[in-house]
């Protein structure tokens, strides 16, 4: 087993206080506000692996979200003729934001990347389920006086980490093609029926 930077020693009972104090109260839908102009950023760089993982589709990356905690959805495409659309980005910074902080954080495309290329993988049907996105100073503190397996400096406050799970997917199965993709941290929560992954330092837990 790896050491991990994010949930640094956390049996997996203790990151299960952590999603009870993260459980969801439905919210309604917030609308983000379309932007036209293009970003161009490094795509993520996937390392080789006995995992095959599936090729991003050449002219579009797409990816189905549903966060859990406010019952908000993203369905669509974020990456097009070779840049990311930035309103595509904007929407999905504000679903994936610290609902309880109200704060939204501009995320790493490259977390995107990862997520479109494992859904891809997986082939799976259904949308990711986001237990845990970005996650603010003030609530990241809050975790950690509940579960000492939270990280003081966790990727989930840079933009750069989610926690998810696939409803149609067995759960050991999917983390074990993120790690076969050597693209990031990768942990597996079996107890709090989660996957962890990041696109931080190669590791997993």
């Amino acid at each position: 087993m790896l050491l991990r930077d994010d949930e640094r020693a956390a049996p997996e009972m203790g990151r299960r206080g952590f999603l009870g104090f993260a459980a969801a109260a439905f919210g309604s839908a917030v609308s983000a506000t379309a932007v036209t102009s293009a970003v161009t950023v490094a795509p993520v760089l996937l390392g080789s692996s006995p995992v095959e993982a599936a090729p991003l589709a050449g002219g579009v990356r797409r990816l189905s979200l549903h966060n859990v905690n406010t019952n908000e959805r993203f369905d669509g495409v974020y990456w097009a003729d070779g840049h990311y659309k930035a309103d595509a980005l904007k929407r999905l910074d504000v679903l994936l934001r610290d609902h309880r902080a109200k704060q939204v954080c501009k995320f790493d495309p490259r977390l995107f990347d990862l997520l479109a290329r494992l859904h891809q993988t997986v082939d799976s049907d259904e949308p990711f389920q986001v237990i845990c996105g970005f996650r603010s100073r003030k609530t990241n503190a809050m975790a950690r006086r509940r579960s000492r397996g939270v990280a003081k400096e966790s990727y989930h406050m840079r933009g750069m980490a989610v926690d998810i799970r696939l409803p149609d997917t067995d759960l050991r199965g999917l983390a074990g093609i993120a790690r076969g993709m050597q693209a990031g941290g990768v942990g597996y929560y079996a107890r709090s029926g989660f996957v962890h992954v990041d696109v931080g330092p190669v590791r997993s837990w």
